[in-house]
């Protein structure tokens, strides 16, 4: 049998026999080792499995046969990028001449999960003038600037955002978390209230932030409301239980705080710097 024929083979059997198939294009790897057709094509039956170093061992030994193919470049950064050796993954994204918008959106990505967050952002700036209206790429512009200080440019790019894709609850969440951040607090507390409406805020960071921008904005009731729902999901995290005591003794409600003491002693294995001191300040109350 030729070797499509064997590669044509494998691929239909692996659909109901992985093994059998795997067999199949090992025994011919055996016959033919100088094949890169043979080991592509096995390592694409590792990556359906999600084996990925497996995968990348014979998209290597095809690269060496073929080194200038850019599919072989490709699926050796993502497997690389798939058990977060963003530094390798970077090295072969960077190696491809003419890159798609996925593979763009790839570089980006890779650069921001290295801290290179100058160059994310160029890669995507450059990314957004072939796709203007992709949200994904303005998520990954505006983390960049946080990450970097500069909320101004963040939110010139949120504003964009917004123009171009409109209205979701990531962006809202950009919005509350940039706002914040600035100590906007009115602009924050509307911005995360719009992301609550689109489903539930799934980030304590947000959550607790959310509560504050509340209590910033006179709304007290309103961020012990945020902080409950926030306890409800992660009760072993300290900062909640901390900023519900410092909203209750805002409010003159010592009882409650001790309460809420109580429950973080019960829930919270180890006590942040913060909880101490608050305990600390209670004992005195």
């Amino acid at each position: 049998m030729t070797i499509d024929g064997i590669i044509k083979q494998a691929q239909e059997l692996s659909k109901k026999n992985w093994i059998h198939a795997m067999h199949i294009l090992q025994n011919a790897e055996d016959q033919h080792p100088d094949e890169p057709r043979l080991q592509t094509t096995i390592a694409d039956l590792f990556i359906t499995k999600m084996h990925y170093q497996s995968a990348l061992k014979h998209y290597l030994r095809a690269l060496a046969y073929e080194p200038d193919n850019p599919l072989l470049i490709q699926a050796i950064a993502s497997c690389y990028l798939a058990q977060r050796d963003y530094r390798l993954a970077l090295v072969y994204y960077l190696r491809i001449k003419n890159p798609s918008e996925d593979i763009l959106y790839n570089i980006g990505y890779t650069q921001a999960l290295l801290g290179k967050n100058r160059d994310s952002i160029a890669t995507m700036q450059k990314l957004l003038t072939r796709l203007p209206n992709h949200p994904f790429v303005y998520y990954v512009i505006i983390e960049q600037y946080y990450e970097l200080g500069e909320t101004d440019e963040a939110l010139r790019y949120l504003r964009q955002a917004r123009q171009y894709c409109g209205e979701n609850m990531q962006l809202s969440l950009f919005g509350g978390l940039l706002f914040s951040a600035k100590g906007m607090h009115m602009q924050a507390y509307y911005s995360y209230s719009q992301a609550a409406s689109s489903g539930k805020i799934k980030n304590p960071d947000h959550m607790i932030r959310f509560a504050s921008s509340a209590l910033n904005t006179g709304l007290p009731l309103e961020a012990i409301r945020i902080l409950q729902d926030a306890e409800g999901q992660w009760p072993y995290l300290s900062e909640i239980y901390v900023n519900q005591m410092r909203t209750y003794l805002y409010l003159g409600d010592v009882h409650k705080a001790k309460e809420v003491l109580m429950r973080a002693r019960k829930n919270v294995s180890r006590h942040s710097p913060s909880l101490r001191l608050m305990e600390e300040r209670l004992k005195e109350l």
